[in-house]
């Protein structure tokens, strides 16, 4: 019967991804990687919750910072100087690192043009790339995809890393996905049986394969973490499919857990603790030649308020950073329009105020580090930013 067919065939691929989870190919079954268009990569890390930026990367020497931030205040013992304004908490030594090696910048002072503190809708603009929630229903690095020569059914350009992929990969270019499993190995002799069953199923055949191909590409067996530490073989994992010939060029990973509106300080120290930790696992993993090829792109969806709350914590807030990171970029700089924490420069009085677009960011990496046309990017990719001017990053 063709029903009880069908249902034995999404039966058996559901069997097959629970089986192999690592490396399924999810939403375009059987893509390949093949020949691609650029050399050039990009891993967006997307910090979900909203990054509290007063306290990763501390505007310490603002007469008004401590005085505003009460007992979030970060110790001055505690802080790894950048520019005699700035300074990294101790947490990012790594990224410090990376800093005083001119390989990363922070943008800060940066929003995208939502002034709401809806996670869901601001995670959605960010995602679209326009100025609204559900402005459309692509994502716009799915759009750039598209640009670069990347289209449905052909090899895929984009991988998203975690169990679902995220809205700024929606669209109609092929992406693909990896995601780590929490199962134990599966038995060999178990996969070659699985193998025979398929032989004669072109598509159940081919997604086995891939899987397989993939599942050695990544490679985490004994590094799968728990939690907020999955981020760190995730990175790991992204940077093994990027340093193929034949690989994506374009990654996302996230890292949740940012909403910190209780006891913030050791939280936050964790997380920015794992953050580093998965940049710097992927940077040892993608050799110097690759290295000099690649962006990884720090953003959220907003900051948080600049005034601590009754529990310790931070509530939504309006401005915040971000991180460009690389072998090419001009580093070793906060890049910032910094408005001042007094009162009467405060967002609503009680947030940072933005001052530096966050598409800016996106769209110099589009047409500096990608080389895609302005058109392009203000039409197709951000519509709307044609107006606004490149970050100096390059």
């Amino acid at each position: 019967m063709p029903e009880y067919e069908i249902s034995r065939r999404n039966f058996l691929k559901g069997s097959l991804c629970a089986c192999i989870a690592p490396a399924f190919l999810m939403g375009y079954p059987g893509l390949s990687f093949a020949d691609v268009p650029t050399d050039k990569r990009l891993v967006l890390v997307f910090l979900r919750g909203g990054l509290d930026s007063l306290s990763a990367v501390v505007p310490y020497a603002d007469p008004g910072y401590r005085l505003v931030r009460g007992k979030l205040a970060v110790s001055q013992k505690d802080l790894l100087d950048a520019d005699g304004f700035f300074a990294f908490h101790n947490k990012m030594k790594p990224l410090h690192e990376l800093y005083q090696k001119k390989e990363l910048a922070v943008i800060h002072a940066v929003a995208t043009p939502y002034r709401e503190r809806s996670h869901f809708d601001a995670q959605d603009l960010l995602e679209n790339g326009t100025a609204k929630p559900n402005g459309t229903d692509s994502g716009w690095l799915n759009r750039a995809i598209q640009v670069m020569g990347g289209r449905s059914g052909e090899s895929a350009l984009g991988l998203s890393v975690g169990p679902s992929r995220q809205a700024v990969l929606r669209g109609d270019a092929s992406v693909t996905s990896w995601s780590p499993s929490y199962l134990r190995d599966v038995n060999e002799d178990l996969i070659s049986r699985i193998a025979r069953m398929y032989e004669h199923d072109e598509l159940l055949h081919r997604n086995l394969g891939i899987a397989q191909e993939n599942m050695g590409i990544a490679d985490t067996k004994g590094k799968v973490g728990r939690g907020d530490r999955a981020f760190i073989p995730a990175m790991e994992a992204a940077a093994k499919f990027l340093v193929r010939q034949d690989g994506p060029r374009i990654a996302v990973v996230d890292l949740g857990g940012w909403d910190t509106h209780v006891n913030q300080n050791g939280r936050l120290s964790n997380l920015l603790g794992i953050l580093s930790e998965g940049i710097t696992k992927f940077r040892l993993k993608t050799p110097d030649d690759i290295w000099n090829k690649t962006i990884v792109y720090v953003v959220s969806e907003f900051g948080r308020t600049v005034r601590p709350n009754g529990s310790n914590g931070t509530d939504h807030g309006t401005a915040g950073m971000s991180m460009v990171i690389g072998g090419r970029i001009q580093g070793g700089r906060v890049i910032s329009q910094w408005p001042g924490l007094s009162e009467n420069k405060l967002f609503q009085r009680r947030d940072l105020m933005p001052t530096t677009d966050l598409r800016a960011v996106s769209k110099t990496l589009l047409g500096v580090h990608f080389g895609l046309s302005p058109g392009a990017i203000g039409r197709d990719i951000l519509p709307g930013t044609s107006g606004l001017a490149p970050v100096d990053l390059f």
